[in-house]
């Protein structure tokens, strides 16, 4: 007890010292707020895919994963934006709590909703040991994190391994050099630990999907039967408007504005959780 008022002590200075702010509008987060503050998350671009079978990412990713059962992110990745800023700041700037709360929400968003029910467990994206070592964790375990939390699915974050280090994606422009750059990449290291289990790849961003289906590419070398959905934090909606463009027009969003945080989209197909 006295080890924990301790540290809420500390905890307290430190915020009085230092006060949180919210990583997109950069505005000091008021009392009861964590994390994000309620205005951005409000106003957060959400994509409703989780609640459609056949939604832009499922088109964009099915064309490099086949079987896939199902793909959804939280929002849409705008490069002029503070949401933006956010993804940067989980990423590069340590702040590891950013990537652990938006899992939670996404989470609670997917738990909603049937067609990831039947989940057994998350696998996020792995990074190189090299990477690792220098930013000090992978966001995609602290995505898992919170992911978990909401939803009470078990993570494994050593089945499968990057066995090469590669360039940063966002290095390599087009969609070809992005599956060049990640190709047998990764290796599956405990194959035993995924049998018969369905599987959600975890990463942070869904821009043309290469990484993704390098990582299930590599779990189906030894597990052809394997059943993989994926789930990123965000997608870049104008890459995989282009992507879909070409091969599978009906897949591709109109220019209705994004749904807010706390706002339905009438106008979507979607699959509600039975009984809901």
């Amino acid at each position: 007890m006295a080890k924990l008022r301790c540290k809420r002590w500390i905890e307290g200075w430190i915020d009085w010292l230092f006060p949180p702010v919210c990583p997109v509008c950069g505005r000091r987060l008021s009392a009861g707020e964590r994390t994000i503050c309620l205005p951005c998350r409000w106003d957060m671009p959400l994509t409703d895919y989780w609640m459609m079978a056949e939604n832009p990412a499922v088109c964009s990713l099915r064309k490099q994963i086949p079987d896939l059962h199902h793909a959804s992110a939280l929002f849409y990745f705008r490069h002029e934006s503070g949401y933006r800023t956010m993804i940067h700041a989980l990423k590069y700037s340590g702040r590891r709590d950013i990537a652990a709360a938006l899992g939670e929400l996404f989470g609670r968003e997917l738990r909603e909703s049937s067609l990831y029910d039947d989940i057994d467990l998350l696998v996020p994206v792995p990074l190189h040991w090299t990477k690792r070592l220098r930013r000090g964790y992978n966001q995609a375990e602290e995505i898992c994190i919170g992911l978990g939390r909401s939803m009470g699915v078990p993570y494994d974050f050593k089945a499968l391994k990057r066995i090469r280090r590669t360039r940063a994606q966002a290095l390599h422009p087009d969609a070809d050099a992005r599956r060049k750059n990640v190709s047998e990449a990764f290796r599956l290291r405990y194959p035993e630990r995924l049998r018969g289990r369905h599987i959600l790849l975890v990463d942070d961003v869904l821009t043309t999907g290469a990484t993704a289906a390098a990582c299930a590419e590599a779990i189906r070398r030894l597990l052809p039967e394997a059943k993989i959905s994926v789930a990123t934090l965000a997608a870049v909606r104008q890459r995989l408007a282009r992507t879909n463009r070409k091969a599978r027009p009906e897949c591709v969003e109109n220019d209705a504005p994004d749904r807010a945080c706390t706002q339905s989209n009438p106008t979507a197909t979607t699959v509600p959780k039975s009984g809901s």
